[in-house]
């Protein structure tokens, strides 16, 4: 699979390394090319020392071919307009990490999908039920959701 991740902070280089070892076919693109020439001699992804929103940088990344295009930037702005050109480059499928729980109301949804925005994540939430969660199983030490938490296997 070709994942194309747009911001090699904390988040993007988490993933780049996780799906790089299990041999996806990652591009990591930023701004930083420090943080990402470090990546590029240590784990087996390409690099693209570009901003998410350039079109050229974009192009480089060949977003047009991926399968998944993610944007974790520090940046709501950045990565919801990088999700909007990928996704009118014909990306597969894009995931933006968003900071404004507006974006994620049902009345929203079309018109996000619309403008080529396909998957949102909003981590105050994802944090918020990992917690209660915990609070509410605390005998449960790892937990995984399966199609959409319809099959959980707990451990």
């Amino acid at each position: 699979m070709r994942i194309v991740i747009a911001g090699a902070g904390e988040v993007g280089i988490h993933l780049a390394k996780l799906l790089s070892r299990e041999k996806q076919d990652i591009v990591l693109m930023d701004e930083n090319e420090e943080k990402l020439s470090a990546l590029d001699s240590n784990f087996d992804l390409m690099t693209v020392t570009a901003s998410p929103t350039s079109i050229a940088g974009l192009q480089d990344a060949k977003t047009a071919n991926a399968d998944l295009f993610i944007a974790v930037t520090p940046s709501e702005s950045c990565n919801i307009t990088a999700c909007m050109l990928a996704g009118n480059m014909k990306a597969k499928k894009t995931l933006a990490r968003i900071d404004n729980y507006e974006y994620l109301l049902p009345k929203n949804k079309e018109f996000l999908q619309n403008m080529g925005i396909h998957s949102l994540i909003y981590p105050e939430m994802l944090a918020a039920k990992e917690i209660t969660t915990s609070m509410r199983m605390s005998w449960i030490r790892q937990w995984w959701e399966f199609c959409g938490g319809a099959l959980i296997l707990v451990g």
